[in-house]
């Protein structure tokens, strides 16, 4: 009997009903299109997010998991006994806890119905799944399964049934499609009816997948990469890039938001100077179910260096002053794991976001950090080192029938050091329409927008904006810049209106507490969310005051105030500028905006929706 008979028959289900593959009526879209994270996760929106090569390419294509995604009834920790007939990890002593831990901390497993919420745009059954890591920002809107062809050893191509930026969905990554499908078993390769992934291309589809680089979208049709066995090795690094620390677009959407805030100031201040981000093939996991702590960098990684002597200095205790001779570097901690928590963390209830990126947070003096140059997996075969899994992993009480993902082999990466201040190799970038966007009062970017005799309008809201454009004759100028979400270092932006019709923006608590008090301004509240200081990745946003019209003008380009007489008056606050769209084909949207109506899951009381004006 096969993993597949096993669960129909746990949860009730005949065979041919569990095995049918989740086919949806081209005249009925799948309401899994219509969650909140599958709309939010299309925006055409990235924040400061790593260039990690000079030229787009796929850095891995490896087999992740086999058939745990899409579990039938597997809702809660009762219905563990699903996942382990799935084949997949679980920790059945934390489900023994008081209070229950959260489901993501006892399986790897998911449901159709947690697929479909998560923002994959369909509910698959006992799928696999695929990491794709493209060494560029993927855009959002362009990501399909149609794009992606998966040649197995036995010569056949697959499409997947599902694809996503999910669960690498901040603004400042989103180079990771994450796809489900039917791509192998877990027999090993060379053995009899063993099937597995051999090549990841990406092909054109209805429109073309693109990346966003340094000008603007281009087409990554035809990019290709080998796949590896994650049951013959585990996940590897891929990536190691050093630089200065930058919370820009350090945020996901609004519907993803369980470990947020996760990025490095808001873990540790003013102490977060430096960024050594590590990139994975595959997510990190202690034991293929639970995810890393803050304070786990001991437990699985060390740095190598030299000091100014040309001696060899390996770096690994968390906390430590390390004197490399030109200065002085301490390690701080892990960031993008989990939100801060009070205390030191407890694995069993800790909420990490397991996706492909971590942080190694440094601070200490540039000339020392400088003489970093590997970052080590040591493995289990170094004392007081552990493992580290994949999804697919075996968890704290594995069944000794199943085969699971192996550990990550010992590894030796070497560190890319990109410290220049001015020069971060990030890009920022956001459709220019207001028809490229769902309808919300909070996106992750600005509008101005211009009418003639009148102040602009700068807002988050594409409600406000359309509206403003289809009943009071404004015109949306530019998308200029993102709106930051709120967590520590962020500060808001708010809107006053004068007597006159003035529009005046302020982040300076000052000015707020002087206009609340002034008659003749009027308070709109939040309008969004930006810097009062610079980081790497933002720009700054200048104001002016223009005595002919007695309106206030706020903008990147210092020209423009220049040009008009204005009166300058410093700079307003710091934010991501997006780059000018060039003239690429940017791959066509489905399904983004409109007006829809709202309906739930009943029984679940799970919302699918889209957004309604």
């Amino acid at each position: 009997m096969n993993r597949h008979t096993r669960l129909a028959l746990a949860v009730g289900l005949s065979v041919p009903v569990l095995l049918a593959p989740p086919l949806y009526a081209a005249t009925s879209p799948d309401p899994a299109t219509r969650t909140a994270a599958y709309i939010q996760l299309r925006r055409d929106v990235l924040i400061n997010a790593d260039l990690w090569t000079e030229q787009p390419e796929i850095l891995a294509a490896n087999f992740g998991f086999e058939g745990i995604i899409g579990v039938p009834g597997l809702l809660s920790a009762d219905d563990l006994s699903l996942a382990v007939a799935a084949g997949a990890g679980v920790n059945l002593d934390w489900a023994a806890l008081e209070p229950t831990p959260p489901l993501r901390n006892l399986t790897s497993a998911a449901s159709p119905l947690g697929a479909a919420v998560a923002g994959f745009g369909a509910t698959p059954q006992l799928a696999d799944a695929m990491p794709i890591e493209v060494s560029w920002p993927l855009l959002p809107s362009s990501v399909s399964p149609e794009n992606i062809a998966i040649t197995l050893n036995t010569g056949d191509v697959v499409t997947p049934v599902a694809a996503a930026l999910n669960p690498n969905y901040d603004h400042n990554e989103r180079h990771v499609i994450v796809v489900f499908g039917e791509f192998g078993n877990r027999l090993p390769p060379g053995s009899e009816g063993a099937v597995y992934p051999q090549t990841v291309t990406f092909v054109a589809g209805s429109s073309p997948l693109m990346a966003v680089g340094p000008d603007g979208p281009v087409s990554i049709v035809g990019l290709s990469a080998p796949s590896s066995n994650p049951y013959v090795a585990g996940p590897a690094l891929i990536g190691a890039l050093l630089s200065r620390f930058s919370p820009a677009g350090d945020f996901p959407p609004p519907a993803l938001m369980g470990a947020f805030p996760n990025d490095a100031y808001s873990l540790y201040g003013e102490a977060a100077q430096y960024r050594l981000r590590l990139f994975t093939s595959g997510g990190f996991s202690p034991d293929g179910v639970s995810g890393f702590l803050p304070t786990d960098f001991e437990t699985f990684f060390r740095l190598h260096g030299h000091d100014s002597d040309g001696q060899p200095v390996i770096l690994d205790k968390q906390g430590h002053v390390y004197d490399l001779g030109v200065g002085q570097v301490t390690i701080v901690g892990l960031a993008e794991a989990g939100a801060p928590t009070t205390g030191t963390p407890d694995r069993a209830y800790y909420v990490e976001d397991h996706d492909n990126y971590f942080d190694i947070v440094l601070e200490g003096d540039e000339a020392a950090v400088r003489l970093l140059q590997a970052v080590e997996i040591p493995t289990a075969a170094v004392a007081g080192y552990s493992d580290i899994y994949n999804p697919g992993g075996p968890g704290r009480t594995p069944a000794a029938s199943t085969s699971y993902t192996r550990p990550a082999l010992p590894q030796h990466f070497p560190i890319t050091h990109r410290l220049a201040p001015h020069s971060p190799h990030t890009v920022s970038y956001a459709a220019q329409t207001l028809a490229s966007y769902d309808l919300d009062d909070d996106l992750p970017v600005v509008f101005r927008l211009r009418a003639e005799g009148r102040a602009d309008v700068l807002t988050s809201s594409s409600i406000v904006a359309n509206a403003l454009v289809t009943h009071q004759g404004y015109t949306l100028a530019q998308v200029p810049y993102a709106n930051e979400m709120a967590r520590p270092g962020v500060s808001d932006v708010r809107r006053y209106v004068s007597d006159s019709g003035d529009h005046f923006y302020t982040l300076d608590a000052a000015e707020q507490a002087r206009l609340e008090a002034d008659p003749h301004w009027r308070s709109e509240g939040r309008a969004f969310g930006a810097f009062a200081r610079d980081w790497p990745g933002l720009a700054p946003v200048y104001r002016f005051h223009d005595p002919r019209t007695q309106r206030h003008l706020f903008t990147t380009d210092p020209g423009e105030g220049t040009r008009l007489g204005a009166d300058y008056e410093g700079v307003a606050w710091y934010a991501a500028p997006f780059i000018a769209p060039s003239s690429a084909p940017v791959a066509g949207r489905s399904g983004s905006g409109g007006s829809i109506g709202c309906l739930s899951l009943l029984g679940l009381g799970v919302l699918f929706w889209r957004r309604c004006p």
